[in-house]
Parts: C-alpha cells; sequence; structure tokens
C-alpha cells in the first residue's frame, strides 16, 4: 500500500549517498527501496508474517503461480501465514490492501505482472535477511536504518495501533543514521529529499491523491547531495 516502487530507486540513491556498509529496513514492506541498495550487509524486518514468509522463500528460489483465482483468493484468506497466502493478499488485492478485495481491471493481467517482478525481485534479495519482528525488536549493527513506517492517520497492518509519537523517540533513540519516510515529521527533523507522487488511491472525483512524499532525517545531521 505506501507505493514506494515507483519512486525507490530514488530514495535508494538518496540512502546510498551516506555509503551505508550495514544496511537495515525495520519496516520493509516488499522491500521496493532496499532491493535498490547496495551494502556489505542487509537485513530487513517487517511485523507482517505472511510478507516475512513471502519475502525468504522467494529469496530461497521459491516461483509463484501464474495466476489465482478470485475462488482461491477467498480460501486463502482463512489461511494459516505462508509465502502463497503472502503473496496472494498483496498481489492479487485492490490498491496492494492485504486481502482488501479481489483486484480486477479490463486488459490488466495481474497474475502476469504480480508474478514477473516478483521473479525481478528474486535476483536482487539473495543476500538479504528477513526477520518477522516489530522496529522495537531491532537490535543489530546496522549504521544506515530507512523506516517506511505507517504514515499518520494512513491505513496500516496493526489497524490503527501503531503510535506515532512512539515510533519518533524510538528514532531519537538510535545511534545509527536513521532516514525515515513520511508527509510530515516532528520540528526536530528536517526535509532532505522530498518528491511530489500521485497515489493509487482515488479522491472524490475518481483521480489519484497528490501527494508530497518526503525523507526526513534528524537534525543537526546535514546532507549535501541528491534531489
Amino acid at each position: 500500500m505506501g507505493g514506494k516502487s515507483r519512486i525507490g530507486k530514488r530514495l535508494a540513491a538518496v540512502i546510498q549517498s551516506f555509503n551505508p556498509v550495514a544496511y537495515d529496513e525495520p519496516f520493509c514492506g516488499m522491500f521496493s527501496v532496499g532491493k535498490h541498495v547496495v551494502a556489505k550487509r542487509r537485513t530487513a524486518g517487517d511485523i507482517h508474517p505472511d510478507l516475512i514468509l513471502f519475502l525468504q522463500a522467494v529469496k530461497e528460489g521459491w516461483i509463484p503461480p501464474a495466476g489465482v483465482s478470485e475462488e482461491e483468493y477467498a480460501k486463502l484468506r482463512t489461511k494459516v501465514p505462508s509465502a502463497l497466502r503472502g503473496y496472494t493478499g498483496f498481489a492479487y488485492s485492490f490498491y496492494g490492501k492485504f486481502f482488501g478485495g479481489y483486484a480486477r481491471a479490463d486488459g490488466m493481467d495481474f497474475g502476469h505482472f504480480a508474478r514477473t517482478t516478483t521473479l525481478k525481485m528474486a535476483l536482487m534479495i539473495r543476500d538479504v535477511e528477513f526477520r518477522c519482528q516489530t522496529y522495537k525488536e531491532y537490535n543489530g549493527d546496522a549504521d544506515v536504518i530507512y523506516c517506511d513506517p505507517p504514515y499518520a492517520g494512513t491505513t496500516d497492518f496493526s489497524h490503527g495501533t501503531f503510535k506515532t509519537d512512539e515510533f519518533w523517540e524510538w528514532v531519537r533513540s538510535r545511534q545509527e543514521i536513521v532516514l525515515v519516510s513520511e508527509y510530515a515529521a516532528p520540528s526536530d527533523f528536517e526535509v532532505i529529499w522530498e518528491q511530489k507522487v500521485t497515489t493509487t488511491m482515488r479522491d472524490k472525483t475518481d483521480r489519484g491523491c497528490q501527494r508530497v512524499e518526503k525523507l526526513f532525517c534528524q537534525k543537526p545531521r546535514h546532507f549535501v547531495g541528491v534531489t
């Protein structure tokens, strides 16, 4: 749902300017940013078990099915977490919202698109160590951390229980360079990159919503670089 696939390379270029040796993403999602980052060691985590099972399986060579029917989609909704459930729940859902409704679109072959994208991603994540845990449980030794948390006031996997204020306190407590994607941040953080985007979510006129994606870093860490 975060839609970082369209701007993943641009965000990765900014992150790369910090010359990460050990890189981590505590909110990795589909790893749309981190897969473009080059580092000696890459680790990533997420709270969603199906998502991590999917990424781990892809890393190990799992090939997703060429198609998933609406009937299969409905059955998987109530199954235990698995790579197939994670793949289906995101790739075949309306706007990528986990089991948010079977996606349909005239002329769009979701199965082919999802499978092709997955197979391309497999080549880019073979060295990544994935884990299923919350950001608070992270105890790694990365020197650069990129966070793409649930944005304040938007849908998230935790069904509205994500505490934004606690997250920013956690960022403040870190000794590493921590870069955060959000629309807004507390006053002790500064914008080091931004770009206007059109989201897949629709407004009242059935047009994509206009937003400005921003990347924040805590002051006084100043950045000169990519635009």
